[in-house]
């Protein structure tokens, strides 16, 4: 059983789970497990050793994609009652919580995957983000990726996860009322970065990449579609594979800003109650680690200016640019 609890002072929610400790973890400190024999359960083959699929593109032993409960949830379908406080604010933690296993090859990941193989991993997301957001208790759907053991990875094979939860997190909120006060703040800095062209990281017909001014990592990434869209859900096929192959360009380059990069990929939608919003991904890679500065003022600490994280990832953008004609 877990539940949510909101700071008083700051508004921002800490979810408490405590079966998530019993989960395994197959990394040692800042470094990767490179024992071939490991046990994985995300492996083809052992789809036992996973709790029952919920969606599967193959049967046993030939699929590609592959989504179940997450054993260990941060948040479950099966709600049990708390103690209620008098002075703290709190939520049950109910809700769903996913895995989607984005390949059968143990070792491979995303940055190695074809447009096309990304295309079918970000249908099977919208797929299930859907009926999660169905859910009665679901008020806001957090689709995210964890790369790397310093991106809190603790299964080495590539996996995303999707989760159902019942309260809108602080910083979404503080996204809507910050960006979305007079008409769409994120509309506006597309323009505006389109005409300066000093932090666009790469771009095709229906998205942009930016390195955005105030970036709290070093290369971190936005990739946001150039027309307002509230939500994920509102991508056709035609978006889809145009987000997949603009990723399929980035991913590489991400991977391959130092041995061992972690990063995480995380989807910024708009809650279920349908405020306006204008959803996008974001990727953050992890260089570099919170202190006591940031820890204390919520403030951070950044190395790279992203107008030169913007020139790094620009250097090659014609191949995407030839791809698509």
């Amino acid at each position: 059983m877990s539940e949510f609890r909101r700071n008083p002072f700051t508004g921002e929610w800490t979810l408490y789970a405590q079966n998530r400790k019993q989960r395994p973890y197959q990394f040692q400190w800042r470094t990767v497990n490179q024992k071939e024999d490991i046990d994985c359960p995300f492996c083809i083959g052992k789809e036992a050793s996973t709790t029952p699929a919920i969606y599967q593109d193959g049967a046993d032993g030939a699929w590609h994609v592959r989504v179940f409960p997450n054993m260990y949830p941060a948040v479950d379908t099966e709600i049990a009652q708390v103690s209620k406080e008098t002075f703290y604010e709190q939520v049950i933690g109910g809700g769903q919580h996913e895995v989607l296993v984005d390949t059968p090859k143990h070792g491979q990941t995303i940055d190695q995957l074809s447009d096309q193989e990304i295309f079918h991993i970000l249908q099977v997301l919208q797929m299930r983000y859907h009926s999660i957001r169905e859910n009665p208790e679901t008020k806001y759907v957090q689709i995210f990726k964890n790369c790397g053991a310093e991106a809190g990875m603790s299964i080495q094979h590539s996996h995303w996860q999707i989760m159902g939860v019942p309260i809108v997190p602080e910083r979404i909120r503080k996204m809507i009322l910050l960006g979305m006060q007079t008409g769409c703040k994120f509309c506006d800095m597309i323009a505006y970065e389109q005409q300066q062209k000093n932090r666009i990281a790469a771009e095709n017909q229906e998205f942009l990449a930016i390195a955005p001014y105030a970036s709290r990592f070093p290369y971190e990434l936005w990739i946001l579609p150039k027309t307002h869209m509230t939500s994920f859900s509102e991508l056709t096929r035609e978006h889809l594979q145009y987000l997949a192959s603009l990723l399929q360009y980035l991913l590489p380059k991400v991977k391959t800003l130092r041995a061992n990069v972690g990063y995480n990929i995380c989807l910024m939608d708009a809650p279920k109650s349908r405020e306006d919003f204008h959803w996008h991904l974001q990727i953050l890679p992890r260089i570099g680690g919170f202190a006591g500065f940031e820890h204390a003022t919520d403030c951070f600490i950044n190395t790279v200016l992203p107008e030169d994280a913007a020139r790094y990832y620009q250097h090659d953008q014609q191949k995407i640019e030839e791809k698509e004609e």
